[in-house]
């Protein structure tokens, strides 16, 4: 009799167990196989999504497959816009004179190599994206593990940074008008949705990656993209100077000069909206503070304690600076040139990332690599763009680069053992060295810029 019933239960659970199997294995997309492998594939998003460039054409973005299950993750930077002149780059005069944000009429056509200059940007861009080439062998860059994964990029087209949620009707001095779509945080979702949709979600191990605007993105979207994509084994954050100061809303600009910014794109971008950025981090962690955006830091790391996230910027990034003080504290705009404007808004800088130091001290899998300043090779904007060089800290115990910081995010430790790198630079002076090829690379690109201290905030 126990025999009988044991034979029964066994053919019982030998058939549940087929079925939970054959349930899994229907559930699990693998990759599209018409998806090749080490080249740059453009996915047009359908309208359906929801994702749409800031001028309502279609959102673009790419995907170079590799023979890798792991995963980077990287969004665009590319300057912010607020209203009809910086939404479509014509603002040339007054305070917002060289504030603007990149693509305002979309994302061409093939967009990584459609051009000499495109195919050199995107092999440019960060040491981190591009596949080990010629170029980065000349200027000695490190062989990084992300250079091997799986790729996904992220054009940048919207002005919101990568966390809009709105539509704004805008007009200028003379009439014309612009309709304009924050569509960052819809953007992001689908490019989610659709690499679930085509067999690559669960990757093994994911990095969110973004630069400037696209800094902001990874901090603003980390959290939806994790919960979407469902890394399976490590997960990780690098943010590269998109920087975003513990200022609450409607704080006293006195002590918190970047209100004025915070306080306009708040209202420009919906943030509160229900499909907000406040809303949705409020919803997806019980840590964020939906009246200070500079809570993310701590709010994602209590959120994901295994996780590993970092913040990299130079300490005399006038770009970003530019960004947060030009139009919105009296004393920059009353200043008589650049120059002055410069050096009010890199002390404001200076004394906020001081704030914002204090606030990812605490937080042991929050890491931070704070270099100086690189020469004002890109107005000092960007740590891990282009070029590792010049990124350097060698004091108080210190010998590293920014290639340093980012294998320590990556090292998979887990960070309450092992807590994520902290380094900050008291040297104020730039051991940048701008190379031959650096400086033909400017030359054709205008990293630096030629027009004013801001004009190169689209590199």
């Amino acid at each position: 009799m126990f025999a009988s019933k044991w034979l029964k239960g066994l053919c019982l659970g030998g058939i549940l167990t087929c079925a939970t199997l054959n349930a899994h294995a229907s559930d699990t997309v693998l990759p599209d196989p018409s998806i090749p492998f080490y080249s740059w594939y453009e996915v047009v998003l359908p309208e359906s999504s929801g994702a749409s460039c800031g001028n309502g054409t279609p959102m673009r973005f790419y995907i170079n497959r590799a023979q890798s299950n792991n995963m980077l993750y990287m969004m665009q930077p590319g300057g912010a816009c607020w209203d009809y002149a910086t939404c479509t780059e014509t603002a040339t005069t007054g305070p917002e004179a060289g504030l603007g944000a990149f693509n305002p009429d979309g994302i061409p056509q093939n967009y990584m190599n459609g051009t000499a200059s495109e195919t050199l940007m995107s092999s440019l861009l960060s040491p981190l994206m591009v596949r080990m080439d010629l170029a980065h062998i000349l200027i000695g860059e490190p062989r990084i593990e992300t250079q091997d994964w799986t790729q996904v990029f992220v054009p940048y087209c919207t002005g919101d940074i990568h966390m809009g949620s709105a539509v704004r009707s805008y007009s200028s001095p003379t009439g014309d008008a612009r309709l304009q779509h924050y569509s960052g945080l819809k953007n992001a979702q689908a490019v989610a949705q659709w690499l679930i949709d085509h067999g690559f979600a669960q990757p093994s191990r994911l990095l969110v990656y973004g630069t400037s605007a696209g800094g902001y993105g990874a901090l603003a979207n980390y959290a939806r993209l994790r919960n979407m994509l469902q890394p399976q084994a490590n997960s990780s954050m690098l943010d590269d100077a998109g920087t975003v100061f513990n200022t609450p809303f409607g704080a006293d600009p006195s002590t918190y000069p970047s209100v004025g910014l915070y306080d306009k794109v708040r209202a420009e971008w919906d943030m509160d909206g229900p499909d907000g950025m406040i809303t949705i981090n409020s919803k997806l962690s019980p840590y964020f503070d939906p009246d200070n955006m500079g809570s993310a830091y701590a709010a994602l790391a209590k959120t994901f304690p295994h996780d590993r996230f970092g913040y990299t910027t130079y300490q005399r990034d006038a770009i970003i600076a530019a960004y947060h003080y030009r139009e919105f504290v009296p004393s920059v705009i009353a200043a008589p040139d650049d120059a002055s404007k410069d050096a009010l808004s890199l002390a404001m800088f200076g004394d906020e990332l001081n704030r914002l130091k204090q606030t990812i001290d605490p937080l042991p899998n929050f890491g931070y690599f704070m270099p100086w300043a690189r020469g004002d090779f890109m107005h000092n904007h960007q740590v891990t763009a282009v070029s590792f060089t010049g990124s350097g800290i060698h004091e108080n115990g210190i010998d590293a680069d920014v290639g340093t910081f980012v294998a320590d995010l990556l090292n998979q430790q887990d960070p309450a053992a092992t807590p994520v790198m902290k380094a900050f630079r008291t040297q104020q002076w730039s051991d940048f060295t701008l190379s031959t090829f650096l400086a033909w690379v400017d030359s054709v690109l205008n990293l630096t810029g030629e027009a004013g201290p801001i004009s190169g905030h689209r590199a």
